[in-house]
């Protein structure tokens, strides 16, 4: 876990540019890993699935959520490292490991679209406590950070599912999940970076006398 001194605090123009690339590299993310690499890696190759899945298909599903987290915490990082001495890879473990757990405790207990709620719902966890140990006032971060990731993952599926039954339901296999997916990852990631983006710079401004911009 990101250790409070581990924080390093850089003045000037610094925190626009968090905010900025925070919110660009969070969709970025979200497209990616979710939009373009996971209809490919977790149904191309091993084909359509009901609720119970084969060998191979719970293999690539892993894969592709694995590729997503990489992908997710690379580019996060990232926009972190221009406000915060951090290393690229920082946290990777927890979201690999909980993550897919709470996918598919989502999937195997209450199915669709709990899987994906119960994806954000567990970034936005584990975010809470990772990133909140940089920040002034961690406390009120974690409650709104779990809060904003919950509501996304609410918002992405609900997205999908209105969306396959206005029509993508009679759509091509790959055309379908690769709309639907679509869909789902760009409504999260604009829901809950349009939220964060908000609760991180009031973190930040409430610091603006210890150099923070």
């Amino acid at each position: 876990m990101i250790l409070p001194a581990e924080g390093q605090v850089i003045p000037g123009r610094q925190t626009s540019l968090l905010l900025k690339t925070w919110v660009r590299n969070h969709i970025w993310a979200n497209v990616l890993g979710l939009a373009i690499l996971h209809p490919f890696l977790a149904h191309y190759f091993t084909g359509p699935h009901e609720q119970a899945l084969t060998i191979p298909q719970l293999v690539m599903h892993n894969v592709s959520l694995a590729a997503f987290m990489v992908i997710l915490v690379m580019l996060q990082n990232q926009a972190l490292r221009s406000h915060f001495t951090l290393g690229i890879f920082k946290g990777l473990g927890y979201f690999l490991l909980l993550v897919p757990v709470a996918f598919w405790l989502g999937y195997y207990t209450l199915y669709i679209p709990f899987d994906i709620i119960f994806m954000y719902l567990a970034i936005g966890i584990i975010n809470a406590f990772l990133i909140g140990s940089l920040l002034p006032r961690p406390r009120p971060w974690i409650w709104k950070c779990i809060l904003s990731f919950l509501l996304a993952g609410i918002a992405g599926a609900a997205c999908g599912i209105a969306a396959y039954f206005a029509g993508l339901k009679d759509a091509g296999g790959m055309v379908r999940d690769y709309g639907m997916w679509s869909l789902i990852s760009v409504t999260a990631a604009l829901t809950y970076t349009s939220l964060t983006r908000r609760i991180l710079q009031q973190q930040l401004c409430e610091t603006r006398g210890s150099n923070f911009a």
